[in-house]
């Protein structure tokens, strides 16, 4: 999922709990610019700063971070409890390690659509 497609969730949970773009980056300790930049995709956003809004939207973290179409990652394989330990660990990553963990999410899906059928 794309920061523009985060950005467009946490505009419609904020526009749901009646908030403008002023008293969200006054919750968050940011800059209404800043905010403005999120919610248009322009500026990244780390898991961190996703469950600090969410918090303050009242949304599960996953409203967030979802693909909308129902498509691979909707639904946790191994359930809610353990999705929540991995989203812990990545919270706790740097930037680079953030860069070889989704090099490695890229090629294990590239992998999955490549698999031989048998």
């Amino acid at each position: 999922m794309g920061f523009k497609e985060i950005g467009r969730k946490i505009q419609i949970a904020r526009e749901e709990r009646g908030l403008t773009q002023m008293d969200l980056a006054q919750a968050l300790g940011i800059t209404q610019a800043a905010l403005s930049n999120y919610e248009l995709g322009k500026r990244r956003l780390y898991l961190q700063q996703i469950e600090q809004i969410a918090a303050i939207l009242g949304k599960r973290l996953d409203f967030f971070i979802q693909e909308e179409n129902g498509g691979p990652g909707t639904a946790p394989p191994g359930g809610e409890h353990e999705l929540r330990d991995i989203y812990e660990k990545i919270s706790r990553l740097g930037p680079p390690e953030i860069r070889l963990l989704k090099d490695y999410l890229d090629y294990l899906q590239w992998r999955q659509r490549n698999a031989p059928i048998k």
